[in-house]
């Protein structure tokens, strides 16, 4: 082999290397970035479940105060209306 392409050679292997260096550097940054992407990902989802939680009893709280307060209406007009003779023929 003569000398010039043996330079070249070299040069390209010398440029090969850094670019695989340079390709191990951005992979390794990448998965850095994928992973903390991953755990704050993870936060939020935790934080978003807690919220839907909290949300959910107080859902749930006032369904069970509208109950009541229909339960209430209901009881307090038996009390107060005149008593029917029992059958549905259209004569109360």
């Amino acid at each position: 082999m003569n000398r010039p392409n043996t330079a070249l050679l070299l040069a390209l292997a010398a440029a090969s290397l850094g670019l695989a260096a340079c390709s191990e550097e951005t992979q390794e940054s990448g998965k850095a970035f994928a992973e903390g992407a991953a755990a704050d990902t993870a936060a939020k989802a935790e934080v978003v479940g807690e919220k839907l939680e909290e949300a959910t009893v107080v859902a749930a709280d006032k369904v069970s105060e509208g109950a009541a307060n229909v339960r209430d209406d209901v009881a307090e007009k038996r009390e107060t209306s005149e008593p029917t003779d029992g059958e549905l023929d259209g004569t109360d």
